[in-house]
């Protein structure tokens, strides 16, 4: 009889150790999926609403797809000069040049900006880290961790992130605008952008520019990461 009662006590102890293990488990699961959301949370970041005029949440996701140089058919770069990253800027442009809306076309506008900028401005590659059509894709310029020509005091310590078009008057499609907030989350998810980045337009950044367009200009003003005010390089 004895016997029987403390095989009914073990099992009433183990029972209860099982129970507990299962308990302390779903508790650890639940701080982990916890952890996740939290690391989400810290990199929302913000995309306008074109047609409805408002603001909402991007949460993180996969990088986007980046079109490589050899994909849109760069020339080799004369040089390049490595930049520490992550970096605390990004500078927004416009190319102030038609607008591109097929694979093929951006493609075509990408060869053309080089060209102009090796070739007339005499730089050593196209100037900016990345550039976004109006297809929805992001263009490779000079990439990550390289020094742009996009806006002199920057250029080693900002993205340079141009969309092709003019948007003095009107506003890139919404196609455009994901793209440009899809690769900043990439970029900070891959360390190479500072989660607290100050975004400005070139116009803040180099004097005598009227560089994102206006259009554009007014719109990213809505954008949290965007700080007022000219912040151009210091007088020497």
């Amino acid at each position: 009889m004895n016997d029987t009662r403390h095989i009914v006590t073990d099992i009433g102890e183990i029972m209860w150790k099982c129970n507990l293990t299962v308990v302390l488990i779903l508790v650890v699961c639940k701080a982990i999926c916890d952890g996740r959301k939290d690391i989400q949370n810290d990199h929302k970041h913000w995309k306008a609403d074109i047609d409805g005029g408002r603001l909402m949440n991007s949460v993180v996701k996969a990088c986007p797809r980046v079109v490589t140089r050899e994909e849109w058919g760069a020339r080799p770069a004369k040089d390049r000069s490595d930049m520490a990253t992550p970096v605390p800027f990004v500078i927004l442009h416009h190319t102030d040049m038609p607008e591109c809306f097929t694979f093929d076309d951006c493609c075509k506008m990408m060869r053309s900006i080089q060209d102009f900028h090796m070739d007339v401005r005499g730089w050593n590659d196209i100037a900016y880290s990345f550039l976004v059509g109006e297809d929805g894709l992001v263009y490779r310029g000079r990439g990550w961790d390289t020094v742009g020509s996009h806006a002199p005091w920057y250029n080693f310590r900002s993205l340079g992130i141009s969309i092709m078009g003019n948007f003095t008057t009107k506003l890139p499609n919404q196609k455009a605008i994901e793209a440009v907030d899809e690769i900043i989350n990439c970029a900070i998810v891959n360390n190479k952008l500072k989660s607290d980045y100050i975004l400005y337009g070139h116009r803040q950044a180099t004097p005598n520019r009227t560089c994102p367009g206006q259009a554009l200009f007014d719109m990213i003003q809505t954008w949290p990461h965007w700080k007022p005010g000219n912040h151009f390089p210091p007088k020497q």
